[in-house]
């Protein structure tokens, strides 16, 4: 296991630039980006923020910096697939019971898939399957999780990217317990299965 404070989310972004690194190193002509958002635990409506412009500004100029059109930004915006990492939660077997049978959720069994059918997170059929390919090329097993439709769902950046930017999304994560805690834990196979998954994302056409 690995106990830490702050896990959630500093394990994420810390999968997300190594993955970033390890994708560059492959393809180096492609274009790769990883944003990391400030205020996501008090909802990213914030200039910083994922509900704010910064990503659409940055993705917008990169175009430009090209001599690309306002066009050819949209249709990159509709080629491209971000991949919203933040923890999940694992099956805690004191309280089993407040998750779907069907989808238990365990430490070092793999990148975990959220899924919600009031879209609480942002995957859906195309983008679950997008990255389950990567999990599959990157040799990870990977897990699904889908919340209990009459219990409250947390969310994640990825809803507000899909709907300010019109990006196709996919909501995964590392599986956790204790989350929020002044000591978080997760498998500590887990961030090693992420970077593979998360590389081999960044390179899916």
């Amino acid at each position: 296991m690995l106990a830490a404070p702050r896990l959630d989310n500093l394990c994420s972004a810390f999968c997300a630039i190594e993955a970033l690194v390890a994708a560059a190193d492959r393809e180096p002509s492609r274009t790769l980006a990883v944003t990391l958002f400030d205020h996501e635990e008090v909802g990213s409506a914030s200039r910083a923020g994922a509900d704010g412009p910064m990503l659409g500004d940055i993705a917008e100029r990169l175009v430009h910096a090209r001599g690309g059109t306002r066009d050819d930004y949209l249709a990159a915006i509709q080629d491209s697939v971000c991949v919203s990492a933040d923890m999940a939660h694992a099956v805690h077997p004191n309280y089993a019971e407040r998750h779907e049978p069907d989808h238990h959720v365990h430490l070092n069994a793999g990148p975990v898939i959220k899924i919600n059918a009031n879209q609480r997170y942002a995957t859906e059929a195309g983008t679950e399957a997008f990255f389950q390919l990567a999990c599959e090329r990157a040799g990870a097993p990977f897990q699904k999780w889908v919340m209990r439709t009459d219990l409250a769902c947390g969310s994640t950046i990825g809803p507000l990217t899909a709907a300010r930017h019109g990006m196709r999304t996919v909501d995964v994560g590392c599986a956790q317990l204790s989350m929020h805690s002044a000591r978080e834990m997760c498998g500590a196979l887990a961030p090693a299965w992420m970077v593979a998954a998360l590389t081999e994302s960044l390179l899916l056409d």
